[in-house]
């Protein structure tokens, strides 16, 4: 049995990033000495406590029923724990449980507790692992975890304890004397000895096998931890954002990325050994404290009205992305923070050009009331004036006066339209929009434009499209912008020529298409880029507003 004197009692890492490789370390090293029960768990909850950052980290073996004798973390807290009844109390209702448990003690105590109970692999509870902190403090799944594992391994020790124990001398010398003295044969008892011993060597074997395999797994989750935080540590060091880790109520930064150097022109080591949070926000510290607490209240949290200052006393304005995380066995803030100075400096364009857009259109406003009052002051004496050149027609004139009489009834009749498309174009595009099938309504409008100067002896072929094609329109308003766009196909080929004006609706799709097209040549890049401009032609007879107020009607029915 001298071989199996000593047993390796591996615990898993913490799957987080912020345990620290020299407190895995150690409690991996732990072993268990046949005969040497009390200093392995000692051993096991001054681990526990350095590594879980818990005020006290205590084992209680079961005694009697309501009853615990406490181990307490001797680093920390050397000595018998105080509130005994609370403890024995608590133990008993973790037991009751039968499962891991966490919680905190109010108002007796201002505690938050983690307790595991201790079952040996006979199902045995004997005890009970607990680990102590602030309540403002609670304990986190990863402590739990490995409050579990080291309660498993410390149940297997003590039970293992309990099998090593070594057969007293007095236990022998009673039962050699009462073999003695009843008369049964000291061979029988001996037989019965190895019996026993064997079976303990069986167990001793079966506990072993269950050491060695919780021993695999633990260095698997290892293996696993080692590469998650390596891949962990990749996307914080590679983002392009700063990452801190910070702990508001110590004044502390307590890790940093590459990106966080760069932001605020410090090194890692000046940041993480002599740099206050409070530098880096000098004058906003309240409204940081009130934004971490929010983080820590709703579990996480963003803002973008906090600025960080850098070391050459540069203000950036900054974005953070907050969450509250466990780091070192203590509460703290991953904030991720992005410079925004870029962003604000183009918000403050956007809203200069907003303004600017503001005052243009009011302006414009203004120019189109002032236009409609110019129109209407012209209108009226120019329909006097043609009323009066009207009248001379009657007269029998010299063929002289008579072309000079129509010059000025052109003139006069195209001042008149000039002045009735200044006056509707500059009306705001107000429309009376009802259900509209385009198909019969396009077919009734070809016939009644048939008669346009324009269109006559030009070949008009109207494509309808294969189903009904209804759409929300102003009727009156899309009879300005297809008699304006027929007119202009006819205007641009010789007699004879065709025009074909085709209403097309994708299968499914929310919109439909009016194609107006002849059999000109393409108007030339640099002229299609201006047709819609106000008052732009290169007809000699044209005023460069009809298709101005034709792209006004079609905006205005949110087309393009």
């Amino acid at each position: 049995m001298s071989a199996m004197n000593e047993f390796q009692l591996q615990t898993a890492p913490i799957p987080a990033h912020q345990m620290e490789s020299r407190w895995l370390s150690a409690l991996m090293s732990l072993h268990y000495r046949a005969g040497h029960l009390d200093a392995y768990l000692e051993e096991l909850i001054s681990g526990l406590s350095h590594g879980l950052g818990a005020s006290r980290v205590m084992l209680g073996q079961r005694l009697a029923p309501d009853c615990y004798d406490f181990i307490v973390s001797p680093e920390l807290h050397p000595g018998e724990p105080e509130n005994r009844d609370d403890w024995n109390t608590l133990a008993q209702d973790i037991i009751a449980q039968k499962a891991s448990a966490t919680g905190s003690l109010q108002p007796t105590l201002s505690v938050a507790y983690c307790g595991v109970p201790l079952v040996t692999p006979r199902g045995h509870c004997c005890g009970v692992l607990l680990a102590l902190r602030h309540a403002i403090e609670p304990f986190q799944t990863e402590a739990q975890q490995v409050l579990t594992l080291m309660a498993k391994q410390a149940a297997m020790a003590m039970e293992l304890e309990h099998y090593y124990q070594p057969v007293p001398r007095e236990a022998l010398d009673a039962a050699t004397s009462y073999a003695a003295t009843s008369g049964h044969p000291l061979q029988l008892l001996q037989d019965k000895l190895a019996t026993v011993n064997q079976q303990l060597t069986q167990k001793l074997d079966h506990y072993r096998t269950e050491l060695q395999q919780v021993s695999a797994r633990l260095q698997v989750e290892s293996i696993a931890h080692s590469s998650l935080e390596q891949r962990f540590r990749k996307i914080f060091e590679g983002s392009n954002d700063a990452i801190f880790v910070i702990d508001p109520a110590q004044d502390q930064i307590l890790e940093a990325n590459l990106r966080a150097t760069e932001l605020l022109n410090y090194s890692r080591q000046e940041l993480l050994n002599s740099t206050k949070i409070s530098q880096v926000h000098p004058e906003e510290m309240p409204q940081l404290l009130n934004f971490t607490k929010a983080v820590f209240d709703n579990g996480r949290g963003w803002t973008d009205e906090l600025t960080c200052l850098t070391k050459s006393k540069h203000k950036l304005p900054a974005e953070i992305s907050a969450a509250p995380i466990e780091f070192e066995g203590r509460p703290c803030i991953l904030a991720m923070v992005r410079d925004i100075s870029e962003r604000k400096r183009l918000d403050t364009k956007r809203k200069q050009a907003e303004a600017h857009a503001k005052k243009a259109l009011s302006h414009l406003a203004e120019v189109g009331e002032l236009s409609s009052m110019i129109v209407h002051e012209i209108r009226n004496p120019l329909t006097t004036v043609l009323m009066g050149l009207t009248s001379f027609q009657k007269l029998d004139l010299d063929s002289r006066f008579k072309a000079r009489l129509d010059i000025a009834l052109d003139e006069a009749d195209r001042l008149k339209r000039l002045l009735n498309e200044i006056l509707l174009f500059s009306k705001p595009q107000a429309l009376n929009c009802k259900p509209l099938e385009l198909n019969r309504w396009s077919a009734d409008l070809l016939n009644s434009v048939r008669s346009h100067p324009a269109v006559v002896d030009r070949n008009i072929t109207l494509v309808t499209n294969p189903t009904s094609a209804i759409v929300s329109a102003d009727s009156d308003k899309l009879k300005q912008v297809f008699i304006n766009l027929i007119s202009n196909a006819c205007e641009a080929v010789n007699v004879g020529d065709s025009v074909t004006w085709e209403i097309i609706h994708p299968s499914k799709a929310d919109y439909l298409t009016v194609q107006v097209k002849n059999e000109g040549n393409p108007i030339p890049p640099s002229i299609l880029e201006k047709i819609t401009t106000p008052f732009f032609t290169t007809k000699s007879n044209g005023n460069g507003l009809g298709l101005a107020i034709v792209k006004r009607i079609v905006t205005a029915h949110r087309g393009q």
